[in-house]
């Protein structure tokens, strides 16, 4: 169950981050966020990655958590990296 939610925390994370950036904005909602919007997501996003760090070291072992944890972070990049690229490929909504 932790490495589920160790996923969802990196995933959610660059997501977030992904969704600052004012290319990805157009392509998830087909507008750009204000600035002040943006920049709540980029800390959420921040805070979501270097969240996941002490919960899988404090569930699996430092040591071990820290390998997880750059694991996670990985298979949570893919996933945001693969997700984006279709939806550029599609379009944004409303074009």
């Amino acid at each position: 169950m932790i490495h589920l939610l160790l996923f969802l925390l990196a995933f959610a994370g660059f997501m977030m981050l992904c969704a600052a950036r004012d290319r990805h904005q157009r392509d998830l909602l087909g507008r750009k966020l204000p600035a002040k919007t943006a920049v709540g997501l980029r800390r959420t996003g921040l805070f979501l990655l270097l969240l996941a760090y002490p919960v899988a070291g404090v569930a699996l072992g430092w040591g071990y958590g820290a390998v997880e944890w750059l694991g996670h972070l990985s298979g949570g990049a893919l996933l945001t990296v693969l997700l984006l690229t279709r939806l550029s490929a599609r379009g944004a909504p409303g074009r």
